[in-house]
């Protein structure tokens, strides 16, 4: 076998990651990397001399892609003409669709449905539709917090730009679909096959069933959708080789069975495979197993000598990322040529390998193979994984992934017994989610790696190859040991690294209108969490209800603590009642260990209050500590005193826990939502209180943080945790001109997103923040 070309391969993954990052620190690396390649290729200068070629290619190819990928449109454009590329998808109160306007440049529309009366008004829409569109241009926003999900990264390597909001169907002039070109017609079959499934389907299988036929995964229920993915599992949603194998085979032997020859039933084959590749979602996995499929059968006619499918599979890694160098960042690319790669390399091995041992070996594998890809995007594995892949790999592929496409075909051709098959299949369905969602809630062996360094995910992967080398060679044996034990050396050290580390991080996460901040002192011998933010639920009727509403604790705090590699926290305090302070806290006590809950003591509280607290009680088992005035703990060098509140103040933002710390040699105050009432009576019962820094109180509001509380503090910085162009307009701009006067820095998560203090024991070393570069509110 030759392995050569994984060299070329990994030159064209050096030069693209080169020309993106222009880091003085990747060009050393790529450059060591070559040297490397150099030395140990001495005796072959054809494949170093192709490997340069390559990377010189690479680097003009992915140069030329990003000078060209721009957009042509000035941004105060309120009117688009152009057709709907692909879409629209209803999910709640909102539908979106993507869009290619009369210059060919793609956008995302979003469009706000007014009343249920609209959701039959969208039905006419499918990719071809030519629309007159009013509305806004909106440019996607960079990663409003550290590590979190970069949307405008994620739009750019699609080729989009902008994205177009559109506030009613009003705004939406449509003309009759009339495309008549090959791609649209596929398209708008995909599309309505989507919306059968939708409207046809029991809601089960809706989900599982768009997936595994169209490679569309809008329908699945959110919380499903991320079992799948906390379990190693999510490849088995994706339209991949082992789908595209089945399938294939199917319809190869019943083009057989109907009496066309082997040579007419492939190039029928040849013909639809193309056909099936859109119909699928056109996602890098379905590209590669499709085309692989048809490259194999073209080879096979032309009588040559069999070609090395492991060659094949990397030249045309090489083409697509020649066509495309965005690829490289897409998830399911990597995942796919990888787990590809690793199991043809394999090959000598697994056909040397009983058929019960077989299905062991191709799971390990693929695992390995798959885990810096998922420990890097995702920073946690279960190793649940390896046993739940056994179970589940033949469960989707040889029963689910069949019967969806059965119960499809029966949708139309008889209803009855679409019901009635659809029935036993939701029954199984729902069985085996159960049994994941079940499987996903004990912990007992999910490992949460964090986000690994360059450098560790590098000698991760050198290391699974070294294992790999080591089975081919010497299969099971003692041989193994070795690699086993650095690997797991490998494990220890990413965890160890924070209990190594002499500095120490505040982070003020930008939850919106909301607050909450991580703290973790130096050698991480302590962390807390001050509040979770959340999102006020405004009642909705059931139309409305979207699919995966937004969570303050799902999509911020957890992410966040995930990529820390913080699965338990000391402390969580909550400041005081409002869901803005606590309603993201729901989903953080499901993905993290709390030790202790913090709350303010009172006489009496909120009815949503009361709920929350015997969540955390009764279905949570948290410990939850009544704090008031005069307690106060220390841990190493940092003291902590609760200010306030004295217990008999009523419920609400003056019933606040304020919290007074010596942190990295300097004074911080946390306020929660103390307004003037509140400081009034902070600054009489404290009157020689001070603090450097400073968490200004309820999101900057001029209720708040007045000017004898300003002249008495002095603060050095402050910090102000406020929603972009909320509708309160907070931070208000007395709150602003008071620290201005008195020369305090101010820094916004409304306008530079997630705030950053790093400090040791002595010192704060550095603030930063998520978007610096950023100007402005931008808020009319």
């Amino acid at each position: 076998m030759n392995k050569n070309t994984i060299y070329y391969v990994l030159s064209a993954i050096a030069a693209i990651i080169l020309s993106f990052n222009n880091k003085t620190a990747t060009t050393v690396f790529i450059a060591a990397g070559i040297l490397l390649c150099i030395i140990y290729f001495k005796n072959n200068r054809m494949t170093i001399t192709f490997m340069l070629l390559v990377l010189m290619l690479f680097v003009l190819r992915t140069e030329w892609v990003e000078h060209t990928n721009v957009t042509n449109v000035s941004g105060q454009e309120d009117t688009l003409d152009g057709i709907i590329h692909d879409g629209p998808y209803r999910d709640g109160n909102q539908a979106q669709f993507e869009w290619i306007n009369d210059s060919s440049e793609k956008m995302i529309v979003r469009v706000s449905l007014q009343d249920s009366t609209d959701i039959p008004r969208l039905k006419p829409l499918s990719p071809g539709t030519p629309c007159h569109l009013q509305g806004e241009l909106v440019r996607p926003s960079s990663p409003d917090n550290f590590h979190a999900f970069d949307y405008r990264h994620y739009l750019k390597i699609q080729y989009i730009h902008w994205t177009f909001e559109v506030s009613s169907l009003k705004d939406m002039k449509c003309g009759k679909n009339d495309a008549k070109h090959p791609f649209y017609l596929l398209k708008k079959w995909r599309h309505h096959g989507v919306e059968w499934i939708d409207t046809s389907f029991p809601s089960e299988l809706k989900g599982i069933a768009s997936a595994l036929i169209f490679g569309e995964r809008h329908l699945l229920d959110a919380e499903t959708e991320g079992h799948y993915q906390k379990l190693g599992l999510i490849h088995l949603l994706a339209v991949s080789g082992l789908h595209v194998g089945l399938i294939t085979t199917t319809v190869y032997f019943v083009l057989i069975r109907f009496g066309i020859t082997r040579e007419i039933a492939e190039w029928i084959l040849i013909i639809l495979l193309p056909m099936y590749i859109i119909a699928a979602g056109a996602a890098p996995s379905v590209i590669r197993a499709a085309t692989m499929v048809m490259l194999f059968i073209l080879w096979k006619k032309t009588g040559m000598k069999r070609v090395d499918p492991f060659s094949m599979l990397s030249l045309f890694a090489l083409f697509l990322l020649f066509v495309n160098p965005y690829y490289m960042f897409q998830v399911g690319f990597q995942l796919s040529f990888l787990i590809s790669g690793a199991l043809l390399l394999s090959w000598p091995l697994l056909k040397s390998k009983q058929k019960r041992e077989v299905a062991v070996f191709v799971t390990c594998i693929a695992q390995l193979a798959a885990l810096p890809v998922i420990v890097y995007h995702f920073y946690e594995f279960s190793f649940l994984s390896f046993m739940l892949n056994l179970l589940f790999v033949p469960f989707v592929s040889f029963v689910v992934l069949p019967s969806m496409f059965i119960l499809f075909m029966l949708s139309f051709l008889s209803p009855f017994l679409f019901s009635k098959t659809a029935v036993v299949l939701a029954f199984v369905v729902e069985q085996a989610h159960q049994f994941l969602a079940w499987s996903a809630s004990w912990d007992g062996l999910q490992f949460l790696f964090g986000k690994p360094s360059i450098f560790i995910l590098c000698v991760f992967s050198i290391l699974i190859f070294y294992l790999f080398y080591q089975v081919e060679k010497y299969d099971i044996s003692y041989k193994l040991i070795l690699p086993l034990a650095l690997l797991t050396g490998v494990f220890i050290l990413q965890m160890s690294l924070p209990y190594f580390d002499k500095k120490g991080y505040i982070t003020i996460l930008d939850v919106g209108q909301g607050d909450s901040i991580l703290m973790e002192l130096p050698h991480r011998k302590a962390v807390y969490l001050i509040d979770g933010g959340g999102v006020l639920d405004f009642p909705k009727e059931d139309w409305e209800v979207r699919n995966d509403p937004y969570d303050t604790g799902d999509r911020v705090v957890v992410p966040f603590l995930k990529a820390k590699g913080i699965s338990s926290i000391d402390k969580v305090i909550v400041t005081h009642g409002d869901i803005d302070h606590y309603g993201g806290l729901y989903k953080t006590t499901e993905e993290v260990k709390i030790q202790e809950v913090v709350y303010g003591k009172g006489e009496e509280f909120k009815d949503e209050e009361k709920q929350f607290l015997q969540f955390l009680h009764n279905e949570r088992q948290v410990p939850i500590t009544w704090s008031k005035a005069g307690d106060s703990w220390k841990v190493g060098e940092s003291f902590f005193q609760i200010l306030m509140p004295e217990g008999n103040e009523n419920t609400g933002n003056d019933r606040s826990i304020v919290i007074r710390a010596v942190i990295g040699g300097a004074e911080w105050l946390f306020t929660g939502d103390l307004e003037e009432e509140g400081e009034r009576k902070l600054l009489q019962k404290y009157p020689d209180v001070t603090a450097d820094l400073l968490k200004v109180g309820h999101h900057g509001s001029k209720t708040s943080t007045t000017k004898p509380f300003v002249q008495q503090l002095q603060p050095k910085a402050a910090f102000i945790s406020a929603g972009t162009c909320n509708r309160f307009g907070h931070p208000h701009e007395e709150t602003l001109s008071t620290l201005k006067e008195s020369g305090t820095t101010v820094y916004r998560t409304d306008v530079n997103g997630a705030i950053q203090v790093i400090f040791d024991k002595e010192k704060v070393i550095n603030i930063k923040q998520a978007k610096p570069n950023t100007k402005g509110d931008n808020c009319s």
